[in-house]
Formats: C-alpha cells, sequence, structure tokens
C-alpha cells in the first residue's frame, strides 16, 4: 500500500511540475508564446548580424582589412588565381583569388560540385592559402608541367574535359593556359 500511495504522489509531482515548465516547446497553446517584439534587443545571431556589423566578414567573397590574411598573403607569389576544371556536363571546379591591395582586401571563392564544396571570402581564402602556399608555378612554365602541378596539388583527376588556369604574379607576370579533351 505505501509502494502504491508513494507511485501516485510521485507521479502527480512530476505531472505537476511538468505543467509548470517555463519552456514554450513544452507549451500546446501556441498562441500563448512568448515571441520576442521587434523593439526588444536580440542575441545577435548569423540572422540578425548585418554585413556593417560584422567586422573583417565577407560579403560575396570580398574581403576589407583582414590583417591575418594581409600576413598570409605574403607566403603567396602571385596575386591573381583562377583555376577552371569542368569534368562532363554537370560537374565543374571552380577556384578565384584576387588579391585587391596588401592590406588584406581580396576576393575568394571556391566552388567544387564533385566534392559538393561551396566557400567565399576569408574560408575560401584560407582553404585556397593552404594549397596554394609553397606552390610552384612560374610564368615560363612548360603547359604540361602546369596541369599535373595543379592536378596534383588539389587532388583532381586527369580525365577533365576542359582545364583553364590563369596566374597573374607579384611581378605582373602572367601564366595562362588552356586545355580542352574531347571525350
Amino acid at each position: 500500500m505505501k509502494k502504491w500511495f508513494v507511485s501516485i504522489i510521485g507521479t502527480g509531482l512530476l505531472l505537476g511540475l511538468a505543467a509548470c515548465s517555463d519552456d514554450p516547446s513544452v507549451d500546446n497553446h501556441p498562441k500563448e508564446q512568448v515571441v520576442p517584439s521587434d523593439n526588444q534587443d536580440r542575441e545577435q545571431t548569423p540572422d540578425t548580424i548585418q554585413v556593417e556589423d560584422s567586422g573583417n566578414k565577407s560579403h560575396e567573397g570580398q574581403v576589407q582589412n583582414d590583417q591575418d590574411a594581409a600576413e598570409m598573403m605574403q607566403d603567396l607569389n602571385f596575386t591573381e588565381f583562377e583555376l577552371e576544371v569542368n569534368y562532363g556536363p554537370n560537374e565543374e571546379i571552380d577556384y578565384e583569388y584576387k588579391q585587391k591591395s596588401n592590406d588584406g582586401d581580396y576576393k575568394a571563392e571556391m566552388k567544387d560540385t564533385v566534392k559538393n564544396v561551396i566557400y567565399k571570402g576569408m574560408e575560401a581564402f584560407t582553404a585556397l592559402h593552404t594549397q596554394l602556399k609553397d606552390l610552384e608555378l612560374n610564368a615560363n612554365m612548360d603547359k604540361e608541367a602546369a596541369i599535373q602541378e595543379i592536378l596534383d596539388r588539389f587532388d583532381l583527376n586527369a580525365d577533365y574535359s576542359k582545364f583553364e588556369l590563369e596566374v597573374t604574379f607579384k611581378d605582373g607576370s602572367k601564366l595562362d593556359i588552356e586545355d580542352r579533351k574531347t571525350p
């Protein structure tokens, strides 16, 4: 009898505590749930942060005054890097980096439908910097050697249908390679 009485009291106590919960997700009456008004202070989340409030964050791949990137740019021997590699009609790799100043202004984008990766801004720059910081390219490089260097560096298949590479080095010289394979 005592166990039965304790069970009933315990169950009633748990139900009473659940009914008094402040958690709106437990509430069965959605009209009564608390919704913050627009004039209340909200937590700064990625949805509520405006571009001008985001410090050195990127907008459409454009980044300004990124001091960390300014230091990292010194590792690169070029100011522009564009790579486009197509594999069939629907698979494409498109990497772009353009240094706009020595103060950390740049544009960086990575789109890879083969590996399903899309990065812009600082995320793209960091990923590209890792791959490109000690890349052995120069303006007088043989076409086949340059293609192989890029394929090896980015772990790309050699069975591409189109390969385009444009690099502008810090001394102003350029490397421009285009190769197409017929199926």
